[in-house]
């Protein structure tokens, strides 16, 4: 895949520069030419830039004044513990909101068949919701559930009530969760959901889900804006013991 377009990166470098507070909201960004001598870049390149900035409601660009970071908006991304993850998602889905843009039972792919224990072809629960925060979407998450439980539920419920608790309720209730986190880049039709340009890095999250009995419950592939949500993981390391490994702090199988 070719590399990102210039604008795009140092896009990237100032959203992260405003989340992290470099500029609070009401700070007057650099001029153009400031911002093209400290990314030698032409002064295109950054008014392609800040087109990209003001486009996703990050600044606002006040004729003869300059260019300022947007009062009011939602800085803070919506963030995920690593330790405790079941509670942790249960309490994300609380607090977000949802659109579920499919929901079928069709037969398993052969990949997630295995995850989930069952045979490849089976019928399963197949959604996709697009989840937003505070108005801007900041997920696009693909599941796959074992077709007992998926029958449990319907598509409103989907929309209105956290998927932790609906497993629960069918008798399949999340006790322990393992996953893994990469980096892909944004494809056409993600990008659109969430706003972003294709091409855009993206944070992915593998995750599969087991009940109290160890069965698999839940086999998920979502991926993330990386401006709007992070992990956060406590660790600790052995006092007095340099060839220690960092551990995390909490409890085991979260």
């Amino acid at each position: 895949m070719a590399a990102l377009p210039l604008y795009h990166r140092i896009y990237t470098v100032l959203t992260e520069q405003i989340h992290d507070g470099a500029y609070p909201p009401g700070t007057r960004l650099p001029g153009e030419m400031a911002l093209a001598r400290q990314f030698d870049v032409s002064r295109v390149t950054i008014r392609r830039t800040l087109d990209q900035l003001e486009r996703h409601g990050l600044v606002e660009r006040l004729q003869g004044r300059g260019t300022f970071v947007r009062a009011g908006r939602a800085t803070e991304p919506v963030r995920a513990e690593v330790i405790g993850l079941v509670e942790n998602l249960l309490a994300m889905g609380l607090r977000t909101k949802v659109k579920v843009l499919h929901f079928a039972f069709e037969p398993a792919p052969a990949p997630v068949a295995e995850r989930l224990g069952i045979a490849g072809g089976t019928t399963a629960l197949h959604t996709i919701r697009l989840r937003s925060y505070k108005g801007a979407p900041f997920s696009y998450a693909v599941t796959w559930l074992p077709e007992a439980v998926g029958r449990t539920f319907g598509r409103r419920d989907l929309t209105s009530t956290p998927l932790m608790r609906l497993l629960a309720r069918a008798g399949a209730a999340p006790a322990a969760a393992s996953q893994r986190v990469f980096a892909r880049a944004a494809g056409a039709k993600v990008a659109a959901l969430l706003e972003v340009d294709v091409g855009a890095p993206l944070l992915g999250i593998e995750r599969r889900v087991r009940d109290v009995r160890g069965r698999p419950v839940e086999h998920l592939r979502a991926l993330y804006r990386p401006d709007r949500y992070e992990f956060e993981m406590d660790m600790q390391i052995q006092p007095h013991d340099p060839d220690a490994l960092w551990e995390p702090v909490g409890p085991a199988g979260a």
